[in-house]
């Protein structure tokens, strides 16, 4: 198994077994821009989602700078509302491999919905050292 899909199958086994995915990850998790990484780390990137309504998260590098791998959802964290159909965060698994600037684009969308606008775009702009 590649060094990527042992990274991914990891990620997707914490956010399986961890109620709180961001808290057992042990690296480095943004939640706003901008982003500062050296060549060669790993880091997630998590933003606010609730797929319940349809809609999840896609995101896009400007460059080979930053590569953003796949993502997974995480829903409330034990002790905040955890109410039927509330929301959690979409947290995505990025690698810088060299230095330079990238733009990471976060699209919002129904992905059946061919041809329809986001609902939200976020950019977070990364600075690999």
């Amino acid at each position: 198994m590649s060094v990527k899909g042992a990274f991914l199958a990891m990620l997707f086994a914490l956010g399986a077994a961890a109620p709180a995915l961001a808290d057992t990850y042990n690296g480095t998790v943004f939640t706003s821009s901008p982003v500062s990484v050296t060549a060669g780390q790993e880091f997630l990137i998590a933003i606010p989602g609730n797929p319940t309504t349809g809609y999840s998260w896609t995101g896009k590098s400007s460059n080979g700078t930053v590569t953003v791998w796949g993502s997974a959802y995480q829903g409330p964290s034990a002790g905040a509302n955890q109410r039927m159909g509330a929301g959690g965060q979409q947290i995505f698994v990025c690698k810088a491999n060299n230095p330079g600037t990238a733009q990471i684009t976060f699209s919002y969308a129904r992905p059946w919905q061919k041809g329809v606008k986001p609902a939200r775009t976020m950019t977070f702009t990364v600075t690999v050292k």
